[in-house]
């Protein structure tokens, strides 16, 4: 046959294209039981039938004859949902995730990158650790401008992605490549204006300080998971708005949601972010709370408000400038890389998932027709 076909790359390759093994099994004209062999090991396919699979899949053929070349862990993922994420819609941070941290390290070889912050928060109540990290970034109690380049400056991978998803706003988690480990945030293209990535970051930077190196989130019950969800989030909001600061900037009227647009541009956090911020400082009571929530979805700034257009989202730059770079100094071109992973790593990663970690178009990745002699 002349080919051996790695089961955890079907199942990999599968996952990412969120397919069930029956959906699979009808499209490659097989039983879902083969299907599932497959990815056990237990059966190979015959030619047909593998180019079957692959045209389904629309992965490059050596992905899934590939052999790993390294050593490889995901530490679990902390998802940030609008609503409650299916299992599906989780699958593809998994490839995205893998694809981030070869890529990254790929580059470390001839890249000086920003070492990843690892100083210990002696704290681990939310606010406490907000404030704490905000005086060893030396940011005093100003807003913060962009948090994406903030936080990529202290060594964070950062990947736009389409997640394929309206519920997933962003996730984040550690990966080890041999002997180096990588925290990786991804943050779906779709999903948000500026102001509101400023506070899906900052809530995945909770993630980081408070949680990654200590709980694995696939371990939490339901309800353990929610309590971390909500500490980020607590994270978030003395992180972005410090109490003192943001409180000094309120002027009177804060049942106006007016006063919150304004906010809204000295801050950089949305104003659908500020509100619960407000009554978390007792600035508002409960029952003025309620009424400014009702306000807000009656004027429709659930999906967008006021001023949104105003800013685009902020863009990655640590592996999209590192491929300049290289590319620069002719170290390597991006027509190049899938090769380079391949030999390097044993992954063949298709230029779509390329494209996306590193946040470049896909025809950067095409071969030159013709060329100098």
């Amino acid at each position: 046959m002349g080919f051996e076909l790695n089961g955890a790359r079907l199942r990999e390759a599968r996952r990412y294209r969120r397919l069930t093994i029956t959906s699979l099994s009808e499209k490659a004209g097989v039983s879902k039981q083969m299907i599932s062999r497959y990815e056990r090991g237990t059966a190979q396919p015959g030619l047909e039938v593998f180019q079957r699979i692959v045209r389904a899949l629309q992965f490059p053929v050596d992905f899934f004859t590939g052999i790993d070349k390294f050593n490889y862990k995901d530490e679990g993922t902390y998802f940030r949902s609008r609503l409650t994420s299916t299992q599906s819609e989780k699958m593809p941070s998994e490839t995205y995730k893998k694809a981030a941290g070869l890529v990254r390290d790929l580059f470390g070889e001839y890249i000086e990158f920003p070492p990843l912050f690892q100083t210990e928060i002696e704290s681990k109540a939310p606010k406490a650790a907000a404030i704490q990290l905000r005086q060893l970034w030396d940011l005093g109690d100003k807003p913060i401008e962009n948090i994406l380049r903030l936080i990529e400056s202290h060594g964070i991978l950062v990947a736009q992605v389409n997640s394929g998803s309206e519920r997933i706003d962003a996730h984040s988690g550690y990966v080890d490549v041999n002997e180096h480990r990588y925290y990786v945030v991804l943050v779906d293209v779709n999903s948000m204006t500026f102001f509101r990535q400023q506070f899906s970051l900052a809530h995945e930077l909770g993630h980081f300080i408070l949680h990654a190196n200590s709980i694995e989130p696939q371990s939490l019950d339901p309800q353990e998971y929610r309590q971390l969800e909500k500490e980020a989030d607590e994270f978030a909001s003395e992180f972005l708005l410090p109490a003192q600061a943001f409180e000094h900037s309120i002027n009177d009227n804060l049942m106006n949601l007016d006063e919150y647009i304004r906010l809204k541009m000295k801050w950089y956090v949305a104003a659908g972010a500020m509100v619960p911020r407000a009554r978390s400082l007792r600035l508002l009571d409960a029952d003025e709370y309620l009424r400014l929530q009702k306000r807000i979805s009656a004027r429709g700034w659930r999906k967008q408000e006021k001023l949104d257009g105003i800013m685009p989202p902020s863009k990655p730059q640590l592996l999209s400038e590192s491929l300049e770079l290289l590319e620069g100094a002719k170290i390597l071109q991006a027509r190049e890389l899938s090769g380079i992973l391949n030999k390097r790593y044993g992954v063949a990663f298709p230029t779509e998932i390329l494209a996306q970690v590193i946040g470049v178009p896909m025809n950067r990745f095409k071969a030159d027709i013709v060329q100098l002699k």
